[in-house]
Formats: C-alpha cells, structure tokens, sequence
C-alpha cells in the first residue's frame, strides 16, 4: 500500500493585504514597547485604558480587513 499524499492548503493575500498585516504587526510591537517602558514612577507617558481599547480595536479592523482581503485556500501537493 502506497503512502497517501495530503493536499496543503495555503491562503493568499493581495500586496495591500500583505502590507496591512505588517503595518499592523509594527503597531503592536510599538504598543509593545511603549507599554514595557512604563514605570510606577514614569508620569511622562500615560497609556489610559481607554486609549489602549481604541488602539487594540483599530489594530483588530485592520486585521479583519487584511483577513477579508485574503484568497480562498487553493490546494497544493
């Protein structure tokens, strides 16, 4: 009996997809750091709450959007 061949499906996005996804990862890695250098005792850079949920539920419309650019899996293998 011969091994059976398993069909990798793989999703394809457009450029302006493609671009979106890596501004996006940029953001997060920027609200990352700016984050990570808040101290008890920094009063020079303030993150509200507030400011970080309109931040967090951009970046997830971005993505949603660069997601429902993206092309049906197409088969390979």
């Amino acid at each position: 009996m011969g091994k059976k061949q398993v069909a990798e499906l793989y999703y394809q996005l457009s450029e302006a997809a493609h671009e979106q996804l890596c501004n996006t990862r940029d953001e997060i890695r920027l609200l990352a750091d700016l984050t990570a250098r808040i101290s008890d005792e920094a009063d020079d850079l303030q993150l509200s709450p507030r400011a970080l949920a309109r931040c967090f539920d951009r970046l997830a419309d971005e993505l949603s959007g660069a997601l429902h650019e993206s092309f049906w899996p197409t088969k390979r293998g």
